[in-house]
């Protein structure tokens, strides 16, 4: 017999931080591109195109003792029917033992660690002295890079906060606002685009989008980009001459040629593989990450089961210490 121990939304963010999970994803991406974790096939299937969609996905980290997948849904339909967009859920097992230690809610994962992606991006590859950062995207992910990128940036005075609708991003503004007094939040409609990004020193756009909005004319000298929304073929936000003539980095160079931003610019050629570097190499020392203040920067996260599984494993430590996680006894 054994003990599997759960963890829903409420246990999960009773224990959990984003400066935590921020060093967690980052020994991840140290641990990946080190050779010490690895990635399994990732599955994906659309239902319907932009709309209703599930991923797969597993790996290991030998380096931490564990491994396992994260099985998420997504529907762009849900919050009118009074459920969330995203859910699904990820489970833990032991490598040494091949026990399963946990089962936790994979959408309050997923919002903490791709929050603490970017938050690492930002870090490791904004200018140190970044103040000003356009974020594209209202939704939920919108709010988490926000949190993320507020233990990032030291700096940080001013986000703007773009969407298609100007309503979404007003409603940011008021509700996250009063969380982040030294940070001043403004709310933009997405004709303001353009004229916002003038004078950002961080980019950050997490949607949903099909067709390049962020032009390469529009970026200037030693802005750094955090590419997050783009994590399947057919999505993309950046102008592919934009990411092309920028200083890359990726979580995994395998996904991003496939998946993520770079699909397109490595399509055409544009930008080779042997260009990109993955950002664990830049932790942990072995490759260089921003070297002058006029470089443009483009961090290309697609995300991994990494992420996920280091990020629950934390949790179930922490909830286990605490004794408030739900324990089902398992029978022979």
């Amino acid at each position: 017999m054994y003990s599997l121990r759960i963890l829903d939304t409420r246990q999960f963010n009773s224990v959990i931080e984003m400066p935590d999970v921020i060093t967690s994803v980052e020994e991840a991406y140290k641990l990946y591109s080190s050779g010490q974790a690895g990635l399994f096939p990732i599955i994906l299937h659309e239902f319907e195109t932009g709309k209703n969609d599930t991923d797969i996905k597993s790996g290991h980290l030998t380096g931490a003792g564990i491994y396992g997948l994260k099985l998420l849904g997504y529907n762009r339909d849900n919050p009118q029917r009074g459920l969330p967009a995203l859910a699904g859920l990820i489970t833990l097992m032991d490598i040494e033992t091949q026990q399963p230690l946990g089962i936790v809610d994979a959408s309050a994962v997923t919002y903490m660690r791709t929050g603490a992606a970017g938050a690492v991006g930002a870090k490791t590859l904004a200018r140190k002295n970044s103040k000003n950062v356009v974020l594209v995207g209202a939704g939920v992910q919108g709010r988490a890079q926000l949190e993320g990128l507020s233990y990032a940036l030291p700096n940080l005075e001013e986000i703007h906060i773009v969407d298609v609708m100007q309503e979404a991003a007003d409603k940011m503004v008021s509700e996250k606002q009063p969380a982040y007094p030294r940070i001043k939040l403004f709310g933009h409609g997405f004709s303001e685009l353009q004229a916002v990004m003038k004078h950002a020193d961080v980019i950050v756009t997490c949607t949903t989008a099909r067709e390049f909005f962020i032009q390469k004319d529009w970026v200037r000298p030693g802005t750094h980009i955090n590419a997050i929304g783009v994590d399947m073929p057919g999505k993309q936000e950046s102008e592919p001459s934009l990411v092309a003539s920028s200083k890359v980095f990726a979580d995994s160079i395998a996904q991003v040629v496939i998946k993520g931003e770079c699909q397109w610019a490595s399509g055409d050629k544009t930008l080779l593989q042997e260009n990109i570097t993955e950002i664990g190499d830049v932790l942990n020392g072995t490759k260089e990450g921003r070297t002058d203040d006029d470089e443009i920067t483009l961090f290309d996260s697609t995300g991994m089961a990494l992420q996920d599984l280091i990020t629950a494993k934390l949790a179930l430590d922490k909830a286990k210490a605490q004794n408030i996680d739900t324990i089902v006894r398992m029978a022979d």
